[in-house]
């Protein structure tokens, strides 16, 4: 399957009709629009959802009717009473068949508000033969145009849609519109082993309305016993089936508990920076108080220290003058340390020295000791004016203890100011209302009430296999009492065939389940060694379907969630580019098998709305050169900055370029003509 023409008229950032023609060409199989950001290259993306499914992308915070399909330049031209039309077209081609999709809008302006009311809407279809492309025929719309949608889906299945229809800048994860895509329901798809889960569903999954159940129903038997058994048997069918109806409820709780972990995780993750900067500003509010109490301390000091013995400072002068004064008098020192004249008096009352020697009139010792006598004060000035000297230079030292003092509480306020300049900066970077411990709070809970979920799924399910035995049991006893007729021995051997049927689909549906698993894990990585040239990373599918990038450790490979944008598309990529080309090798070998090549361009396309904006310039051309080769048809919207690394030049089968004025609001498609 593959594009043929694209038709917009009036929608959103296009005004009047633009049309693109795709390549279909088998060699140069890619189709290039290239733009400049905001001008309209998600538009052309959102104009093939809105005609194949009637809806747009709608970005997470947001809800449809925040969008205009109508042109803002058409809608402000609007009057009162003007009404102006949207419509999309899109034409698709197999071997045979070429199939046109048209739909439709007109809108009123509500006047004299800048939105508009929708009037009419309408939706077309016309299937051609390839050969005889005018000779149209109108496929019937049936009610809500039910029989359309049908074959629209046939053709471009919706669940598969945010696959082929992939949009780079947007889808960092499989989710769309907040919701998380199945993927083990699309690798069932796309891998045909939906039609063994159809068949099995029908056969005996189904419940009461399945086949087996229905040919159970059709086996009678006689006697009150087997009445009993009957009853049992219908009783324990019904509670299977109530415990079925608890296990989708389980399942659905636990989508809603992973969605909250996954948006608090993606908050989280998004407000990284700013949880590290909540904690920063608390510790910087501890330093505040703690530089606040030092500086209160500082000055304390600071102040009482001036107080009691600020008057040395102001009497420096004074001390200086006597200091200098006192150095011009003559006035060196002949006494013995801490001597004085009553020390003197007192040994010559005594009559002996403190060494032992007499001391008598006209003594050589008592001459000695009144010669030192008079060099002691109040006889010789000398030593008072050392003691002097000793507390004035002391006094004059304080000047300087007590500006260290000054500059100690100088610093402690500059301090603290630095860090409330900081506080306040960081103030401004960041809200203080997000409570983080409270988010990982919920985080824990959603977890936690996942895991209690999953513990009571598996108790459930345990529940579920007791009655099926039970009901096997049941069964055993009836066929034990059923009338031996050739009725119920035609009904029978029937039901014994839907079941042995379906004992061979569910056994090959596993068997080719974990050989489809096993392949895809060994392609996955495979694609994304060649994608992505990262040694030390590797994608997996988990047990169940989630896709994981594991980076090596000495020991292991270990699981990181915690990715980056460009490692989520990169790792989306290498899963998609994995099934599309797995979907297509394997159709391709069926047809092979079965000879018949009329169905051999039975495979989607690949739409790529800005697939390479958060990738390398290296890892964009690794990619861009493995989409040629997993797609028949590859289109591409991307910015004309990154075109150049793609390499993707000698596969362009057509290039466009969207045209932007400054001075007007709406864009246009131009067709680039190639050398």
């Amino acid at each position: 399957m593959k594009f043929k023409t694209l038709k917009m008229k009036n929608f959103m950032r296009y005004k009047g009709v633009n049309e693109v023609n795709f390549s279909c060409d088998g060699e140069h199989n890619v189709t290039v629009i290239l733009g400049d950001n905001t001008v309209g290259k998600t538009t052309i993306a959102q104009a093939f959802r809105w005609c194949l499914y009637g809806a747009i992308m709608v970005e997470r915070g947001k809800k449809e009717s925040d969008y205009e399909l109508l042109n803002n330049d058409v809608l402000a031209k609007l009057d009162a009473n003007g009404r102006a039309t949207v419509f999309v077209e899109i034409s698709a081609l197999d071997n045979e068949k070429l199939y046109t999709i048209h739909r439709e809008a007109e809108y009123m302006r509500v006047y004299p508000k800048f939105i508009t009311c929708e009037s009419f809407k309408t939706l077309k279809m016309y299937v051609a033969d390839v050969d005889s492309p005018d000779s149209k025929t109108e496929v019937e719309a049936g009610v809500n145009y039910n029989k359309i949608n049908e074959l629209i889906n046939e053709l471009f299945p919706k669940n598969l849609s945010h696959y082929f229809l992939f949009d780079g800048e947007r889808w960092s994860d499989f989710s769309v519109n907040g919701v998380r895509e199945n993927i083990k329901e699309s690798v069932h798809i796309l891998t045909g082993l939906s039609s063994y889960k159809a068949a099995m569903f029908h056969l005996k999954d189904m419940g009461a309305n399945s086949v087996i159940k229905k040919l159970k129903s059709n086996i009678q038997g006689k006697g009150n016993m087997y009445d009993d058994f009957q009853q049992e048997l219908t009783k324990t069918e019904h509670d299977i089936e109530k415990y079925r109806r608890q296990i989708e409820s389980i399942e659905a709780d636990i989508r809603r508990y992973n969605k909250k972990s996954e948006e608090i995780e993606s908050y989280l993750e998004e407000n990284k920076n700013t949880e590290q900067l909540q904690a920063a500003y608390r510790q910087s509010q501890r330093t505040l108080r703690a530089q606040g109490e030092r500086y209160i301390a500082d000055f304390r000091t600071f102040a009482t220290e001036y107080n009691s013995k600020v008057y040395r400072v102001f009497a420096v002068p004074l001390i200086e003058a006597c200091l200098k004064m006192v150095k011009s008098v003559n006035g060196e020192r002949r006494d013995i340390p801490h001597m004085r004249q009553a020390s003197i008096d007192y040994i010559i009352r005594s009559g002996r020295c403190i060494c032992g020697t007499p001391v008598t009139d006209g003594s050589h010792a008592l001459e000695c000791l009144l010669e030192q006598r008079n060099y002691l004060p109040p006889a010789d000035m000398g030593s008072l004016l050392g003691e002097f000297e000793k507390t004035a230079n002391r006094w004059c030292r304080y000047e300087n203890e007590i500006k260290q003092n000054a500059l100690r509480v100088d610093d402690s306020a500059r301090e603290y100011d630095e860090t409330c300049i900081q506080l306040q900066k960081m103030e401004n970077q960041m809200s203080e209302n997000v409570d983080f411990a409270q988010r990982r709070a919920e985080l824990k809970h959603y977890r936690d009430e996942e895991s209690r979920a999953l513990e009571r799924k598996g108790e459930v399910k345990g529940i579920i296999v007791s009655l099926k035995d039970k009901i096997g049991s049941i069964e055993l006893q009836m066929r034990n009492q059923e009338a031996r007729n050739a009725e119920n021995e035609k009904w029978r051997q029937r039901l014994a065939l839907a079941e042995a049927v379906y004992e061979n689909l569910s056994a090959d549906f596993s068997e080719r389940e974990k050989k489809i698993f096993c392949e895809l894990n060994q392609e996955i990585q495979a694609n994304f060694s060649k994608m992505f040239n990262a040694k030390d990373k590797r994608i997996q599918l988990s047990e169940d379907y989630e896709i994981q990038m594991c980076y090596k450790t000495d020991v292991a490979y270990k699981e990181e969630k915690n990715l980056s944008e460009g490692e989520k598309v990169a790792r989306n990529f290498a899963f998609i580019v994995t099934i599309m080309d797995y979907s297509r090798r394997k159709r391709l070998e069926s047809i092979e098998n079965a000879g018949d090549d009329e169905s051999a361009n039975d495979t989607l396309p690949i739409v790529l709305d800005g697939p390479f904006s958060k990738l390398g310039e290296e890892n964009i051309s690794l990619v861009a050169n493995v989409l040629p080769e997993v797609s028949e048809q590859v289109i591409v919207f991307m910015l004309r900055k990154d075109w150049a690394y793609t390499g993707l030049d000698k596969y362009v089968g057509a290039e466009y370029s969207i045209d932007k004025r400054p001075d007007e609001s709406f864009a246009s498609i131009r067709k680039v003509e190639r050398d």
